[in-house]
């Protein structure tokens, strides 16, 4: 299998496709542990579909799933690192789980 990295967008779609079949299958036959592993593959090949520069830095965003604001300190490749709110411990988010800059106070 070829690398995200060396995919087109075209190619990257097609795969994103085959894995929410696969993802699906998972599901149906309750494969919790794949299911899991599925949709981080998921979410990492969307990532490559993002233009890094679309995402600022030194910023809160609201993330896809999360209740918790992260802040956004600095991209590396297809990821975001920072932290979560009222955490210091430094942790990295696909660019794809960003959903939207915030205020700290406006994420629900």
């Amino acid at each position: 299998m070829q690398r995200f990295s060396q995919m087109s967008k075209d190619a990257l779609e097609m795969e994103i496709e085959r894995l929410n079949r696969e993802k699906q299958k998972a599901k149906d036959q309750g494969l919790d542990t794949q299911l899991a592993i599925l949709e981080q593959k998921i979410n990492l090949a969307r990532s490559y579909l993002i233009d890094p520069a679309t995402v600022q830095t030194a910023c809160w965003y609201q993330v896809e799933g999360k209740n918790i604001p992260f802040y956004v300190e600095y991209l590396n490749g297809v990821m975001a690192w920072g932290n979560w709110e009222h955490s210091g411990e430094k942790a990295a988010v696909p660019l794809a789980l960003l959903e939207k800059p915030v205020s700290r106070r406006s994420v629900k």
